[in-house]
């Protein structure tokens, strides 16, 4: 896929959500005739296949590699993850599903990183430990990216966001009591 043509789709992505790429609006941007956009295969499911596997490199890559003693570290890498691809994120709340990342054909264990961090943080006893997970998770990363792709400009930015996130989410809000 022809990298300057893919930007361009992800720019249009990330200013005007999935409506925007079409062959006509992606030629428009980027300058081109429609049927070029067209001979580079640039569809709404060609982007978002890339953009998957993507966002599932970077979570590999740095969920995984988070220390295994350091749940804060690896929420923090979770903010990390989506940072790197908020275009996407901004724009679906199901890109880590099975349906979706089974028809990029993608295998994730989702789960994998979180538990050895859960045991060693001295999170015992959940019962269930992948429904603490995915709330977890899902506590961090859709409040992350909400915050950077629709409050950035009131000065969320990705150092502070992942730390208000991160400390609420580890620390809570309420006072300790005396």
């Amino acid at each position: 896929m022809n990298p300057e043509l893919l930007k361009v789709a992800v720019d249009l992505l990330n200013e005007h959500g999935w409506e925007a790429l079409s062959l006509d609006r992606i030629a428009e941007r980027a300058g081109v005739a429609r049927v070029t956009v067209w001979r580079h295969g640039l569809t709404r499911g060609s982007v978002e296949k890339v953009l998957r596997h993507k966002l599932i490199g970077d979570y590999r890559e740095l969920v995984s590699d988070a220390p295994h003693h350091d749940l804060a570290a690896a929420l923090h890498a979770l903010c990390e993850v989506g940072e790197r691809n908020l275009p996407l994120l901004a724009h679906t709340e199901t890109a880590f599903h099975g349906p979706d990342l089974d028809a990029a054909g993608i295998h994730l264990d989702f789960f994998g990183p979180w538990l050895p961090l859960l045991e060693s943080d001295g999170i015992r006893d959940l019962g269930e430990p992948e429904r603490f997970i995915t709330a977890l998770t899902n506590m961090v990363i859709l409040t992350y990216v909400h915050l950077r792709a629709y409050h950035g400009s009131f000065g969320w930015l990705p150092a502070n966001t992942a730390e208000y996130v991160v400390a609420l989410v580890s620390r809570g809000y309420l006072r300790a009591s005396p």
